[in-house]
């Protein structure tokens, strides 16, 4: 299982001190906590939706912010508990966008003239100028949702199958099964990309 590194800050207090510093409200806790959790918040989001990742981080936020106070657990339940507010928190964005489908664009796009990528396509500047970090994100999106959901929670979220399993309302073999589809799938796309070169 892949462990969140701890802050600096979290490694001299101890989570569950960190934790009830938050609870209580002091805000020095409350931002350590986000600066230990929003970095992988952010690039779970950004792989299932990149235009609103960082509105959907906000909301994420803001709903820790409301029942902080009647969380109880441990790091790796408030890892869970942070995660499965992200999860709700997509579905319900998915949910009001599937009645209006609008594709989002940056300012600067939608008021510059539109350069043309590989096939006319503008998105296609988007991922020629992706780094490494992103590899991760660029990976699964040809998988098909719930595949990459898991994966995701696996790899950036640090959960084993049993949490992701949880956190996705699922068994624990339909998760495996997910991830063992999603990685056969890429090491053949991987596999196809090789022979193209």
């Amino acid at each position: 299982m892949i462990k969140v590194p701890p802050t600096e800050a979290t490694r001299e207090l101890g989570f569950p001190s960190l934790l009830d510093s938050a609870i209580a409200g002091e805000q020095n806790a409350l931002a350590e906590i986000f600066r230990a959790y929003q970095p992988r918040l952010l690039r779970y989001l950004r792989a299932q939706e990149p235009g609103m990742a960082d509105d959907l981080a906000a909301e994420v936020w803001l709903a820790v912010a409301r029942g902080l106070g009647r969380f109880k657990g441990d790091e790796a339940g408030f890892r869970g508990w942070l995660f499965t507010i992200a999860r709700h928190r997509l579905i319900e964005h998915r949910r009001r966008n599937a009645r209006r489908r609008v594709e989002l664009l940056p300012h600067d796009r939608m008021d510059g003239p539109i350069e043309r990528g590989v096939g006319g396509d503008p998105a296609w500047l988007v991922l020629e100028q992706l780094g490494a970090q992103e590899t991760v994100e660029m990976l699964v999106r040809g998988l098909p949702t719930d595949q990459a959901e898991a994966v995701l929670l696996r790899i950036l979220g640090g959960f084993d199958v049993t949490e992701v399993a949880r956190i996705m309302g699922r068994t624990p073999g339909s998760v495996r099964v997910m991830c063992h589809r999603a990685l056969k799938r890429l090491a053949a796309k991987m596999s196809q990309e090789a022979l193209a070169e």
